[in-house]
């Protein structure tokens, strides 16, 4: 491919409305559509003159600005800027739908950098089309009097885009910070309750943000840390069983050997035999209590 050289293989399905109405500096609205599956889609401008909003409903793409590369699949946003090499292509296995909206103007970069999202190219699993839906079909309505209401849907897709963004960072920082306080007390006595508090978050919603970041519930994560606790206690150190329940926070010695036998598959007595340097093999029974 010459790095001069613009290729435009729009495809054999493709729909788009055109926008023929009056424009000025600041926002220049130029077309939308959508672009139905075919491996051959192929898009490359060596400097872009517009910005490129696009939303993809199935399949896979494949995407690079300048030197970014991404691949996207369905719920997936992307941004490109004006005045930037792009090159866009459908997957030859699995090529994509997606809706589209070409634009220019210094209005669509000032709201970009306010907000934030001026060095954003994928916005991953954003998962709703309607805003693009909405600009292609008010050009379609009105191709020469929809100035004024692309500017405003822009407006809002932009503020969309930015808001989910801004959401998925708080809930991850909500995430890790139950994950930081389950680390910090995994050596006493937590109720999913207390977990949800430090939040502070309901315990549904507690549970399913920590599950859908980190693959594990909050409970079943802090049992796990105290397993390892459990597990390092007897290993590294020669405090009897009873201390180690009572260092723990175990109502005493019998809960705390059904916690480790239901988490660990046997007694702390028969791990701590199997595992422990510091232990002579007469010292191990006289370490239980």
């Amino acid at each position: 491919m010459s790095d001069g050289q613009q290729i435009c293989h729009q495809g054999k399905r493709e729909e788009y409305a055109i926008y023929t109405g009056q424009a000025s500096a600041c926002f220049v609205p130029g077309l939308a559509g959508v672009t139905y599956p075919d491996p051959s889609y192929e898009i490359y401008r060596p400097r872009a003159d517009c910005y490129v909003f696009e939303y993809v409903l199935s399949g896979t793409g494949h995407v690079r600005q300048d030197k970014e590369s991404v691949t996207v699949t369905a719920g997936d946003a992307y941004i490109l800027q004006p005045g930037r090499s792009h090159h866009y292509y459908a997957d030859s296995k699995d090529p994509w739908t997606k809706v589209w909206f070409n634009v220019g103007g210094s209005l669509v970069g000032h709201l970009l950098s306010d907000y934030q999202l001026g060095n954003v190219l994928k916005i991953a699993a954003f998962g709703d089309e309607s805003y693009l839906y909405a600009i292609l079909h008010a050009i379609e309505k009105e191709p020469v009097r929809s100035g004024s209401e692309l500017e405003l849907l822009l407006h809002r897709y932009i503020q969309a885009l930015s808001g989910f963004l801004g959401s998925e960072a708080s809930c991850q920082s909500r995430a890790l910070t139950m994950r930081n306080f389950i680390e910090q007390n995994a050596s006493r006595p937590l109720t999913i309750d207390d977990i949800a508090e430090c939040v502070p978050l309901s315990r549904s919603r507690a549970i399913h943000l920590f599950k859908e970041t980190y693959s594990i519930t909050p409970y079943r994560y802090y049992l796990k840390l105290r397993l390892a606790l459990s597990q390092s206690l007897l290993e590294r150190t020669v405090m009897s069983i009873q201390e180690i329940s009572d260092y723990l926070g175990f109502m005493d010695y019998r809960h705390f050997s059904g916690f480790f036998r239901k988490e660990c598959g046997i007694s702390p007595s028969s791990y701590r035999r199997e595992h422990s340097s510091l232990l002579t093999p007469e010292d191990g029974d006289l370490r239980e209590k």
